[in-house]
């Protein structure tokens, strides 16, 4: 598989199925990965891109875009019956990724906790949102148990470490990692986020990377949320990939070194009620794409 560049619907703001910003359609930004050029889109929530798994490949197809996989979060430490309604959801949007000739990954993690989320890059402190062997054992249990549903409809499986939840630091990372064996979405944004350093976390495990999300941040809203002990949200933080704090470059080189093949999928957060220039997003992305291309030619 060659390196394929697709970029996601969080980029313009969809959080979830009705969370797209006033002004815009799901074709909206269909067609605007159409005219810059990227090969394929994430697909949001269940059924943004069309009312069943048929009309989500028909949608990708008229525009001539791949599927890039799909964002399934879930809650193991909340009891059988809210990991059951949630494998449920699982199970449908596997069906739709396999309608696909090919597809990416069932990118799985764990739901954000709203406490965790006042607590970015929390190192040592606060040690009472630290699991416990046995929470470790039922979380590690819970993703594998989905990452078989998955693979059982020919799915490639990627777990997404993530701000907010409990693998987002990076002994967490190591824990889940070392304990299952998960492959990784390494979202560059996210680890920096949670207190990682992407170049190293690629080091650590980049023989578990299958997926890549891409983004840059500026630190101080994070460091800033961490101090003052408020919700830490992506969009708080995102940039076009030029022009964070992260040294893209660098761990494009190194993602070459490693002769990466997959998904880099660009994302740039924003929030659904922020008011974005429209035409200035879709120009946003057609420059964050050609920043990709220029470094992804290994």
């Amino acid at each position: 598989m060659s390196v394929l560049i697709a970029n996601a619907p969080v980029t313009w703001g969809v959080w979830g199925p009705h969370s797209l910003p006033a002004g815009r359609t799901p074709r909206d930004i269909l067609s605007a990965l159409q005219k810059a050029g990227y090969d394929g889109v994430e697909l949001g929530p269940l059924g943004f891109f069309g009312p069943d798994a048929a009309g989500t490949v028909a949608t990708l197809d008229e525009f001539g875009l791949r599927s890039a996989g799909a964002y399934v979060p879930l809650r193991p430490l909340h009891g059988p019956e809210v990991m059951a309604a949630d494998i449920e959801g699982l199970r449908a949007v596997c069906a739709t990724l396999a309608a696909f000739p090919q597809s990416g990954p069932v990118i799985l993690a764990e739901e954000t906790e709203p406490e965790i989320k006042k607590h970015v890059m929390r190192g040592t402190r606060h040690p009472e949102l630290d699991l416990n062997a046995g929470q470790w054992k039922v979380l590690i249990e819970g993703m594998n148990d989905a990452a078989r549903i998955a693979a059982d409809y020919g799915l490639m499986v990627s777990y997404h470490p993530h701000t907010g939840t409990h693998v987002e630091q990076p002994h967490e990372v190591d824990r889940l990692l070392e304990g299952s064996e998960l492959s990784m979405t390494l979202d560059t944004g996210h680890a920096a986020a949670g207190g990682d350093d992407p170049l190293d976390l690629l080091a650590r495990w980049g023989d578990r990377v299958n997926h890549i999300h891409i983004k840059n941040v500026a630190m101080a809203p994070v460091r800033a949320a961490s101090e003052d002990g408020r919700v830490f949200g992506m969009a708080d933080a995102s940039t076009r990939l030029d022009a964070g704090d992260l040294d893209l470059a660098a761990f494009m080189r190194a993602l070459g070194r490693q002769n990466y093949r997959g998904w880099i999928v660009v994302e740039q957060d924003r929030r659904p009620d922020g008011g974005h220039d429209h035409a200035a997003v879709d120009a946003e992305q057609q420059e964050n794409l050609h920043w990709v291309r220029a470094r992804a030619d290994w």
